[in-house]
């Protein structure tokens, strides 16, 4: 083999490695970048331009980290120059209503929040409401429902009927209490009760922080008596500030110094579940349409 021939063979080997390892390279960018788009936080204001945000808080309320990140991401966009909240919520957790009441209190203390009732917003759901200072009511909306409820099932007497008898060891009485398989004593009932006050007492709280002057004193006793309000009924006892949709909401943040010109953009504030593949090529234009598409005539094949 000739001289010109190993320096050529050489030179194309060192070529070949060059570009294996641009490739490699090239496809370790492209693992990256597509995990970014996957697995990165929502751009709330990618445009640049101000807008209005729009949360949708639907269903039970449960503790969500997802939703608390998007809220406290709302809270630092300046882009964002108001909150409209539409609940519809029967309500849920303690603990969870209150970390997405502070999520929300955090965000009026920069910017103004109204608040729009869909068909229900009671318990937990009026707690979240309690952030904004403007609360809108359908008629039919039912809300209210001010109070703390526990239910703890008991089939100590069943079991006995049927020759079951469970034993229980523990190192104190409120241990475990209340039990399945265990009648609760007085004592039992007592305790458990005055976390339940303490509770109560903490949501009584919140309302009246927010809505002290706006409760009709002389509906206050029945106010927080646990029932479920009509949005009617609500307005008169001094729960919301009035009746209307989505247009009376605007005209409220217009009051509030909000230029009513403004895009309404909505702001997912919870995690939609996608497999992997929908996930990485939900970036790709148009693509969410064509997937939509298919899933609906996948739904009327079904349905036909």
């Amino acid at each position: 083999m000739s001289k010109n021939n190993i320096a050529t063979i050489i030179y194309l080997k060192d070529k070949l490695h060059k570009w294996k390892n641009i490739a490699i390279l090239s496809l370790i960018f492209s693992i990256i970048l597509t995990l970014k788009f996957i697995f990165a936080g929502p751009e709330l204001s990618a445009s640049g331009d101000e807008f209005i945000a729009e949360v949708n808080i639907e269903g039970v309320i449960f503790q969500n980290k997802y939703r608390s990140k998007v809220l406290e991401k709302i809270a630092k966009d300046d882009k964002i120059k108001a909150v409209l909240v539409n609940i519809n919520s029967p309500g849920g957790g303690i603990v969870g209503s209150e970390v997405l009441y502070e999520n929300l209190k955090n965000i009026s203390l920069s910017k103004p929040i109204v608040v729009l009732m869909g068909s229900v917003a009671a318990s937990g759901g009026y707690m979240a409401a309690m952030a904004s200072d403007h609360v809108i009511a359908r008629n039919g909306t039912l809300t209210g429902s001010i109070g703390v409820i526990m239910e703890s099932p008991n089939v100590a007497e069943l079991a006995e009927k049927v020759g079951v008898k469970f034993n229980s060891y523990k190192s104190s009485p409120l241990k475990a209490a209340p039990s399945l398989f265990e009648n609760p004593s007085e004592y039992v009932n007592k305790v458990i009760q005055s976390s339940i006050d303490d509770s109560y007492s903490f949501f009584v709280s919140l309302v009246m922080d927010s809505r002290a002057k706006k409760i009709n004193k002389k509906y206050q006793k029945i106010a927080f008596d646990g029932r479920v309000f009509t949005g009617r009924q609500a307005l008169k006892v001094g729960l919301i500030d009035k009746i209307g949709g989505k247009k009376e909401a605007l005209d409220y943040l217009s009051k509030q110094n909000i230029d009513k010109d403004l895009a309404l953009k909505e702001v997912k504030i919870y995690k939609e579940e996608k497999n992997f593949i929908e996930r990485m090529f939900s970036k790709v234009p148009f693509f969410d349409k064509f997937s939509s598409i298919d899933r609906s005539s996948q739904i009327m094949a079904i349905m036909q």
